[in-house]
């Protein structure tokens, strides 16, 4: 009989304490995926401004782009790199611009550089031209 009790336990058999279910790895569902992908493409404009000083980390310290300022990104490293306005012509199509977040309002403009991309601002004050 303890031969049966060792062979038993030496070949894996799980003991009441032990779960025998199998185990399972957490991935990430799409529209979760999406979800942190539209967040971080909001933060991605030159008009977006962010003092990496209060970052939960520290200076310079990030998790996401949304923790660096401007058109910096996240390395891979956890921390902010790159410049922040590259210097870039507004009606270039490399210029990100939230015009959402223009003072005069939503696609009101004063200049071109309020404007997203090859976007230009009309005599009227509004962006006019294809956006993104």
């Amino acid at each position: 009989m303890s031969w049966a009790l060792a062979f038993a336990s030496g070949c894996g058999v799980a003991s009441p304490s032990e779960s025998t279910a199998p185990e399972t790895e957490y991935t990430q569902d799409d529209s979760e995926v999406s979800a942190q992908a539209q967040e971080l493409a909001g933060c991605k404009f030159y008009n977006y401004y962010h003092d990496e000083g209060t970052n939960p980390g520290g200076a310079n310290r990030c998790s996401n782009a949304c923790q660096c300022d401007g058109m910096r990104t996240c390395s891979s490293f956890g921390w902010c790199q790159g410049t922040a306005r590259p210097p870039v012509s507004c009606t270039s199509p490399q210029y990100y611009w939230n015009e959402a977040w223009n003072p005069q309002g939503s696609n009101r403009c004063s200049s071109n550089c309020d404007c997203d991309g090859r976007r230009t601002c009309s005599s009227a004050g509004w962006c006019q031209g294809t956006a993104r």
